[in-house]
């Protein structure tokens, strides 16, 4: 008794996909194929590429936040006024619901720095709160902390992924559309060398 070999599921992915000696299989078969499987491969290492360029930019931003850190101080202000809403003409409107109140702190060289600084509108006097300043006593900007790093990184990481995957996706699409074409003019060819023979056989 003879027994029938059925194929394996990666011989019927490689028949699926033209990598194939039957006649049956054209040569624009197998182009698709093999842009199916680079393209498959391309996607893989888009997704290491992604994978180190996220890393590369937390890196850069954790050496960036620790110059920065070593540059800058974080000091105590006290608030000489009340919070007040600005002019309404003002160009300097800062974050929607803050307002501005007259701050006083010092830096480490000793001398003491007054300047407005935006506050919530709940704000009064005498109250403290925490600034950045840098080496001059101007406030400025706290370090980046180890979350948002994490989080910029993690977002640059999917906007290359993304990108990568639909440049791969839309070249995808273009080859096969041009294949697709290029096999329907094939067909007509073939149809007006073997139509007419056909047509007469089934009129007899």
């Amino acid at each position: 008794m003879s027994t029938v070999r059925v194929p394996g599921p990666l011989t019927r992915l490689v028949r699926r996909h033209g990598f194939t000696r039957s006649p049956l299989c054209r040569s624009t078969d197998r182009v698709e194929a093999g842009l199916t499987a680079a393209l498959a491969v391309l996607a893989l290492l888009t997704v290491l590429i992604a994978t180190v360029f996220a890393i590369n930019v937390y890196q850069r931003a954790q050496t960036e936040a620790a110059t920065k850190t070593a540059q800058q101080t974080p000091v105590t202000a006290v608030l000489l006024t009340d919070a007040a809403l600005p002019p309404a003409d003002s160009p300097e409107q800062g974050v929607p619901g803050d307002t501005t109140a007259l701050a006083r702190w010092q830096p480490p060289n000793g001398q003491q720095h007054t300047a407005p600084l935006w506050v919530s509108a709940d704000r009064h006097a005498g109250d403290r709160m925490s600034i950045w300043i840098d080496q001059q006593g101007n406030r400025v900007d706290p370090p980046a902390t180890a979350w948002s790093m994490t989080a910029d990184a993690v977002a640059y990481g999917i906007a290359l992924l993304a990108s990568g995957w639909v440049l791969l996706g839309l070249l995808w699409w273009a080859v096969c559309h041009v294949l697709g074409r290029i096999n329907a003019a094939w067909w007509d060819l073939d149809w007006e060398r073997t139509g007419p023979g056909w047509s007469r056989r089934t009129s007899q």
